[in-house]
């Protein structure tokens, strides 16, 4: 009985002790300190998590702002040496061009990047530092560029303009090939044609026509028909050129 007492009281005691820690971890971590890039050293562990000490190698705790030449250069929140929480970078002009989240030590939620003016650029979700979802590019105007998502093993990188799809790239597995495609939309956002080129270094010259159902209409070796090659570079060149303007 003495002995059961005994146990309980000391997982009691253990509770209470890390209960006491985590509330004063919560207050330092929702207090700023304004700190230089001489007053702590941030390390790689062997799993690529980064750790931070201060000056007397001790894990950091707390919510902090590195302050660069008289301005913010970077703020993170810390839990003993994890990034627990955000971190934010800033430019020269002290403008916000990342804005990211963690949980002891990996990306957790949503993470932002931002144009050196200020307006968002990007946005991306991740779980246990692994993107979920789809990483979406802006303009400045806030219309969307381009979204990136991993699909079956896949990263697919489609293209937009006025809101509607223009042009996509990935890799397609053809004819035992590793193709890199890049397909082109018409304006309902329908395939009008793509180009596939191969990985394999035998190929370099040689790329593949596709017409609106996938199927192969041509193969071009621009060595032996740089004519008909530069038919099609321009019409690439075309859609690209509509990205940008």
């Amino acid at each position: 009985m003495i002995r059961k007492l005994l146990y309980f009281s000391s997982v009691l005691i253990l509770f209470s002790c890390n209960k006491v820690i985590d509330t004063i971890d919560e207050v330092r971590m929702n207090k700023k300190q304004t700190i230089s890039y001489d007053d702590y050293e941030a390390i790689l562990n062997d799993d690529d998590i980064k750790f931070y000490y201060d000056t007397d190698k001790e894990l950091m705790t707390g919510h902090f702002v590195v302050v660069y030449q008289g301005k913010p250069a970077e703020e993170f929140q810390l839990k003993r040496g994890y990034l627990n929480g955000i971190y934010a970078s800033y430019n020269t002009d002290a403008q916000l061009t990342k804005a990211y989240n963690y949980k002891n030590g990996l990306q957790e939620g949503k993470q932002q990047e931002f144009y050196p003016t200020g307006e968002l650029l990007s946005e991306t979700d991740y779980e246990k530092d692994e993107k979920v979802g789809e990483k979406i590019v802006y303009d400045k105007s806030g219309e969307v560029r381009s979204k990136q998502k991993t699909e079956n093993g896949v990263e697919y990188n489609r293209y937009y303009k006025d809101g509607k799809l223009v042009m996509a790239e990935f890799t397609k597995e053809w004819q035992g090939k590793q193709l890199e495609m890049l397909v082109h939309y018409d304006a309902f956002e329908n395939i009008q044609f793509a180009f596939g080129k191969s990985k394999d270094t035998s190929e370099e010259n040689i790329f593949y026509v596709f017409d609106a159902n996938m199927q192969l209409t041509d193969t071009v070796d621009v060595t032996l028909d740089p004519q008909k090659a530069a038919y099609y570079f321009r019409m690439i060149q075309k859609t690209s050129e509509s990205l940008t303007q």
